[in-house]
């Protein structure tokens, strides 16, 4: 495996293959199973989750990390592209990404959305643009429009509280926040549970929907295994019949 970027760029065989080695590690762990690997870590946004769960996992696998950030780089790291290099950063992100893959056997990337345009957030430009740099496999930890660990982590969750992959309903509830947040983790939430064959009703005010094309892509993927995306505005119609399971999604703040 060169990469993992999207979970639609596996098949549902291939996702369910990935948890179970995920269960035969939690009931058996192997201590030495990534003994003299590195994985680097490049996150150009903060993170408390995905950061350490992935520090934690490649210890108690045998391995060890390394993280760079804008704010933890000795020397400052630029990330803007078309920049002159007169400021006070000494390296540019275009330069440092081949530098840090050379020093590990794969590299972990978080670079969520730039916010400026919702085109180039919607074809994830910034994370592509790093990716093509990486001559080492490389793993998602979250981009504009994608958070393919996070959904697999939910996907995994579902199974271990024994909800059936086609028939179970999830209801996905829009939230007043301070703040936009990124779209990755809804948008891969809702794809994750269509893809898993769940009744996905996704209730948020008419003025607060997903762009269109992840909503989209949400529905093939319901189509293609037996589920179902749908949006209400609507509470009651959402919650008809639905019980409630708790559980954080993993928004890093």
């Amino acid at each position: 495996m060169k990469e993992f970027y999207d979970l639609a760029d596996f098949s549902k065989q291939e996702i369910e293959e990935l948890l179970q080695v995920a269960n035969n590690l939690e009931k058996f762990p192997e201590a030495n199973a990534l003994e003299g690997k590195v994985l680097a870590l490049l996150f150009l946004n903060p993170s408390l989750r995905t950061l350490t769960s992935f520090q934690a996992s490649m210890t108690r696998l045998g391995g060890g990390t390394f993280v760079i950030s804008p704010e933890m780089s000795i020397h400052g790291l630029e990330t803007k592209s078309g920049i002159v290099m007169d400021g006070s950063a000494a390296e540019h992100i275009r330069e440092a990404v081949p530098v840090i893959s050379s020093y590990a056997d794969a590299v972990g990337i978080r670079a969520l959305a730039s916010r400026e345009s919702l085109e180039a957030d919607l074809t994830d430009s910034t994370f592509n643009g790093l990716k093509e740099l990486c001559d080492v496999p490389m793993i998602n930890l979250e981009s504009a429009i994608k958070h393919p660990c996070q959904a697999l982590a939910d996907w995994k969750t579902l199974d271990d509280l024994n909800l059936p992959q086609t028939g179970s309903r999830l209801v996905f509830s829009w939230v007043y926040h301070p703040e936009a947040l990124p779209l990755a983790v809804p948008a891969d939430t809702i794809y994750m549970a269509a893809k898993r064959g769940m009744d996905v009703t996704v209730l948020r005010p008419d003025e607060f929907a997903l762009p269109e094309p992840l909503i989209n892509r949400a529905k093939t993927a319901a189509s293609e295994n037996g589920g179902l995306v749908k949006e209400v505005n609507i509470r009651d119609e959402a919650m008809e019949n639905a019980c409630t399971i708790r559980w954080v999604l993993g928004i890093d703040s």
